[in-house]
């Protein structure tokens, strides 16, 4: 039984690969910009669990592989504020958040 509850490297990078193509299913398949903003947020948090997942394998520290997730989640973070500021002033512009309208529209 202590060998089911056993939590290796692969089960972190399956979960890591599942996330990612979840969210690349979701930039490529979406049209709406706010689910594509949402969908690269999920890549983002893939990433992020694969770097814990080998800075703890690796180095079996977590200090290392903390500090760079914390400045990947920084990033991200500053990156998807000015993601929703850039679709809301979109929004305040044109009444819709559809890719293809936008893509079509004349300026």
């Amino acid at each position: 039984m202590e060998e089911l509850l056993n939590i290796g490297l692969l089960h972190y990078l399956v979960l890591s690969l599942i996330l990612f193509m979840i969210g690349l299913f979701g930039v490529l398949i979406s049209r709406n910009l706010l689910r594509i903003v949402m969908s690269l947020c999920i890549l983002i948090v893939s990433v992020i669990i694969n770097f814990l997942a080998f800075g703890c394998y690796c180095d079996k520290n977590m200090d290392t592989a903390n500090v760079i997730c914390v400045f990947v989640i920084l990033i991200s973070l500053i990156q998807t504020v000015i993601a929703i500021v850039i679709l809301y002033k979109i929004y305040q512009k044109n009444e819709y958040l559809d890719a293809e309208k936008i893509k079509d529209k004349e300026i």
